[in-house]
This record gives structure tokens, sequence and C-alpha cells, in this order.
């Protein structure tokens, strides 16, 4: 049997999976495919596909609570094994489901359907199958595998620090001290763990690359960079845009970054001896940091929603009185952040790891604009491929989310607030670089798969220089080689989505200008293109919702123009 969630839940942290049966997932698909295939009319084969919808929605639940249990904790055996037993057999199930896909797009009453389901759905079937076939499944399988195995390897991290033994998130409070020596010694202890096993990583990327590289060609793709397209679900837009885009962040978003870093380095006082981790530091006089306990910043964070929409604050108190957070960092527990929307329990969840610094909030805002979004689509959007946009979308609700809370920063970090907001604005524009070169990185390895992993190290290294020319690793050895993006688990996970984080920074920073504008005609936009969810494919989307496309026309210089004018009202020095 599949297992049924109920909606109506009081804990999140009571909800357990049963089992995860793949034979009875399996059957049941079977069942739903042979309705469609059989059906009498377009009513029954209406009604079989909506089966499937609510199918669907047990399945995704199920899967995706392993993936949060087994993300809280990667030494619970329990969900080890259940995670263990999907890489083995998701890509079975998934077999099933694309029969189902294939099924529908075939149906004979394909004109009602259309008009019931719209030509979207149809054109996202067409693209899922060309993602899938039979002969993949074994590949599908060791893809998983190798995945799983750099998740567990990072995230079982315990490094020795001052006497104390730290994951490699927890390390993150020191890596930004105001202490010198703190400073440089966990920074040198958190690349230590990736120098010492550069050998395991640079192996698992490497199987990765060739597995995803076999299975693309399986599938008749010239290499992986389309099919990972395809996987993600980009309609209307392509590696030739990607390159333009990126071009454009050279010509007028760098530029920008370069004197945001000149000046901080200049603020900071350190001169030509500034190292690659001082830039951790954004004032002399530190950081801000948030003022109380994880505790504490919920509770303003509740009242930071009150005051900012009815609608927000609803589902942030319904998340913090059914512990739908797991917030705080600690041993053997992914590293990271991440929403996930759980469509049986009609619920998101938020999986983060706080460690005193800045970036606690950034999740409280973040990952909240991601839980928002899910809650406002999952209630009323019955089709589950149009709950969610497009990945670059998705990340919009979240990035500008950040901004549209500014007003409300002084409840977390009191007379620090103006320094929060001019640092975290800095690092939104010196973000969308490093996206640039997250992407290119990627692009580059999948059309050159049979680079060693010296070589690969070597081009991230180069395009650090293109993009992020501040970066110099002086006397780390494994970061002038080009180790540094062995952290950065989009790249194993999640491959050739990066990109979107740039976008959709764009697109958060043009909410920021408008919010400045009119705070509450901003605010309802933003909801009603939260609500829109993914009915529409990525540029009509953003025409619909009203939102200039980044990869478009002057929007890029636009933004950098604005923003540029705006961190002058700012004077760092002062803050």
């Amino acid at each position: 049997m599949i297992q049924k969630f109920d909606a109506n839940f009081t804990n999140f942290n009571d909800i357990q999976v049963d089992e995860i049966d793949k034979d009875s997932m399996i059957d049941s698909l079977n069942m739903i495919k042979d309705r469609i295939n059989n059906a009498t009319d377009a009513t029954d084969a209406i009604n079989a596909i909506k089966d499937y919808f609510t199918l669907s929605d047990d399945i995704q639940t199920a899967c995706s609570l392993v993936f949060t249990r087994f993300s809280q904790n990667s030494k619970d055996e329990k969900y080890v094994k259940l995670n263990e037993y999907l890489d083995e057999n998701l890509p079975l199930i998934s077999q099933a489901d694309n029969a189902v896909s294939q099924a529908i797009y075939n149906c004979k009453y394909r004109d009602e359907l259309v008009n019931e389901f719209g030509t979207l759905y149809f054109e996202q079937i067409a693209l899922s199958l060309k993602t899938f076939s039979d002969e993949i499944v074994p590949l599908l399988v060791e893809e998983n595998k190798c995945v799983s195995e750099y998740k567990t390897l990072v995230s079982s991290a315990l490094i020795d620090f001052n006497g104390e033994k730290y994951s490699l998130s927890q390390l993150g409070k020191f890596r930004d001290s105001l202490d010198y020596e703190t400073r440089k010694n966990s920074n040198e202890a958190f690349w230590k763990f990736y120098n010492e096993n550069d050998d395991k990583i640079g192996d698992i990327f490497d199987r990765m690359i060739k597995i995803r590289t076999k299975i693309a060609k399986t599938l008749g793709y010239e290499d992986f960079v389309q099919l990972g397209y395809d996987r993600m679900g980009r309609l209307d837009w392509n590696k030739d845009d990607a390159l333009v885009y990126r071009n454009n962040i050279l010509k007028y978003i760098v530029p920008l970054s370069n004197d945001i870093f000149d000046k901080q380095k200049e603020r900071l006082g350190f001169g030509e001896n500034t190292k690659y981790y001082d830039y951790n530091v954004f004032y002399k006089n530190g950081n801000p940091t948030p003022k109380g306990s994880s505790d504490e910043l919920v509770s303003e964070a509740k009242k930071m929603y009150e005051s900012l929409s009815p609608v927000a604050s609803k589902y942030f108190n319904f998340m913090v009185d059914h512990n739908c957070m797991d917030l705080v960092a600690r041993a053997n527990k992914s590293g990271g952040g991440y929403m996930e929307y759980l469509p049986s329990l009609k619920t998101s969840f938020i999986f983060s790891n706080f460690n005193g610094t800045s970036g606690d909030i950034d999740v409280l805002t973040h990952e909240f604009g991601h839980a928002l979004q899910g809650f406002l689509a999952g209630e009323d959007i019955t089709v589950p491929s149009y709950r969610s946009p497009g990945l670059e979308c998705c990340e919009m609700h979240s990035m500008s989310m950040e901004f549209l809370t500014y007003p409300y920063m002084d409840l977390f970090f009191k007379e620090d607030a103006d320094k929060y907001k001019y640092m975290h604005l800095c690092s939104a524009i010196t973000f969308i670089p490093y996206g640039c070169i997250v992407d290119a990185f990627q692009t580059y390895c999948y059309t050159h798969p049979h680079l060693t992993h010296e070589q690969r190290k070597a081009y991230f290294r180069t395009l650090e220089r293109r993009y992020l020319p501040n970066r110099e690793y002086e006397d780390n050895e494994f970061l002038q080689s080009g180790g540094y993006f062995e952290r950065q688990a989009h790249i194993f996970e999640s491959p050739l989505y990066y990109l979107d984080y740039t976008i959709a920074q764009v697109v958060a920073l043009e909410f920021f200008k408008e919010s400045l504008e009119n705070k509450d005609e901003t605010l309802n936009k933003y909801i009603n293109f939260c609500k829109m969810g993914g009915k529409y494919p990525f540029r009509t989307l953003l025409k619909q919702a009203d939102i200039k496309n980044p990869m478009d026309g002057d929007t890029l210089k636009e933004v950098a123009a604005s923003i540029y004018d705006y961190l002058n009202t700012f004077d760092p020095n002062n803050l």
C-alpha cells in the first residue's frame, strides 16, 4: 500500500515514513496508465489523470520526507536505509511514471485534455519524455548513488577547531570573526577538509560527469548540457541565451562588484595584505549579527510578517506552530538550506543551519519566500507541475522576500540594521558574478567530459580571475588550484542549476527598487506573482507578472545603475 498523509497534522516532527514500497507505487501507476489507455470517453481519461495527480502527490510526499529526514540526520539508520532504497528504486518508479506520461500524451482525447489541463502541460510532458528511457534506469541509479556519496561525505565532516569538533556549517561563525587568528585558522581548517578529500570529491565528480554524459548520449543528446536544461523544464531559453547573459554580467555587473570589493578592501585597512578570508569581514568593526537565540529570532520574525502582510503572517505562524522548520546547525546534519513543499501534507518545510551569523536572517526571509509561494500555489492549483514555476522563477520568490523585509531588519539587528542592509545588498551584487562562474564551469565540464580533475579545477580558477578578480588565495595551494568549487553542493546535486539564482537576484533587485517607491503595491504584485505558480513558461510568466526579464534588453544595465545610486546613499565607513 502507498502511505497516505494527513494534512491536518499537528507536529511535523511526528510524521514518519512507514516504508517505501516501490512495487505498490509501480502497480498503482500502471493501473492509472491502463485507465487512460482504455478510457471510453474524455471524462474517464480526465478522472484518471486527476487520480494520477493525487497519487503523484502521495509519492512525492513520501520521497520528500525521506530526503528531509536524511538531511536532518545523515546517521539515522532508518532514513539512511530508506534513502539508499530510493537511490536504487526511484529510477524504476520514474520508469512507470514515464509510461503514464506517454499514455496522457498519446491519449485519443487530446483536445479535451488540453482544454482541461492546458497546452503547457503537454509541452512539459513532451520535454520530460525526451529525458527518460528504460535504457538509462541503471545509469540513474548510479547517478543517485554518487549524489548521496557526496552529501554523506560533506555532512559527516567533523572539524577539530580550538579543542572542539564542528560541522562545516558550524564553523561559519568563526570564519568571519573579527579576530584575525580565529578567522585565518578557521578558514584554513574549513578548506583543509576539502583538500584532504580532494581526490575523493574529484573522483565523485568525475563519475558523475561520465554517468550524466552517458545518459545524455543514450537519449540522443550531443552532451549533457541540453539534457540538464530539459530536466529542469526550461522551455524558452538555452545555453546560447545563457552565454549572452553571462557576457552582459561581465559588462554591467562585474565592474560594480569590483568597486564594492575595492571599497571593502579600503575600508578594512589591510591594503595589499588583504587575504581571501579577510573578505568574510565586511566592516572593520565586525559584521552585523542577529541579536538573540534562534527561538527569539523566530519570535521576531513572527512580528515582522504580522506587520508585513496578513497572508504571510498566516503561513509563517502555521509553520512555527506545527514545527515545520529545522533551523539550527548540528553534527551529522546536511549543510545549506532549502524549502521542501509536501503536497499531501499541504505544507512547506524549511531546513537550514543557523550558526549565529547574518545568514540566519537570510534564511528566515529567503526560505520563507519559497515556503509562502508553495502554500499559495499549493492551495488552488491541481496540476502538480503548475504549482511551481521553473527554477529561475522559484528563486525570484525567495530572493525578493529578502528585500521586501528590509524595513524590519531592526527587529533582528537592532542598531546594526543599516549595517546589515548595506552588506546584504552588496553581497547580492557580488554574488551574481559568482553564480556565472558556477554556471560557466558546469557548462564547460559537461561539454568537455574527459577533462582530468586538475584540469577542471584549473578552469574554475580561470573563471574566478575573470568574474571575481579580487579572489587571491596567496599561500593556499588548494584554492589556488581551483578547488573552491568542491564546496558548492549544487554542482554535484543539481547539475546546471545555478544561473537561475543570478536571474532571480536581478528580479529581486527590481522588486526592491519598486518597493522603495510603493511598498504596498509592490507587495501585492509579489503575492500575485507567487499565486501564479508555474502556469506559464519563464518569459510569459514574467510578462504576465509585469516583471522585466534580466536576460533581455537593457534590464541589467538599468538595475546596476539604480542599485549603484542606492548604495551611494550609505556611508559604510560610519556604519
